[in-house]
């Protein structure tokens, strides 16, 4: 597991106050936020595709998915949340979604706000393999 996706993972766990020794556990807990942060790059990959043009350099897709991530965080707009709010549901069960859905919601977004440039390369790179 790419260390720097897991510690992207682990800021966002502790942000949402979800303990380690949840049922879940410590591991698949940050499993499932890494799957829930890279579905999110994924489907903001497929709303932006066409804002990229075929000679983008690398650098020009992490500094537009990193923008779009910061502007995203920042609005905080309803169809925003409810985007993020529909990929929780799928990868939670009720019962988790139910207890962590708000807060991971939350913490999705703070940590959003605050990502580095390398956290953004490190997160789109993952989401594209």
């Amino acid at each position: 597991m790419n260390e720097k996706l897991k510690n992207i993972a682990e800021k966002i766990r502790q942000l949402s106050n979800i303990p380690e020794e949840e049922t879940f556990g410590s591991v698949i807990a940050i499993l499932m936020i890494i799957s829930i942060t890279l579905t999110l790059i994924r489907v903001l990959q497929e709303c932006n595709k066409h804002k990229l043009s075929k000679e983008c350099t690398a650098q020009d897709k992490f500094n537009l998915y990193g923008s779009e991530i910061r502007s995203y965080s920042l609005k905080r707009g309803w169809f925003t949340k409810l985007r993020i709010k529909k990929i929780l549901r799928q990868r939670m069960s009720k019962d988790q979604y139910a207890k962590y859905g708000l807060p991971l919601l939350n913490a999705i977004l703070d940590t959003g706000e605050n990502l580095k440039d390398e956290e953004v390369m490190t997160i789109v790179e993952a989401a594209n393999v």
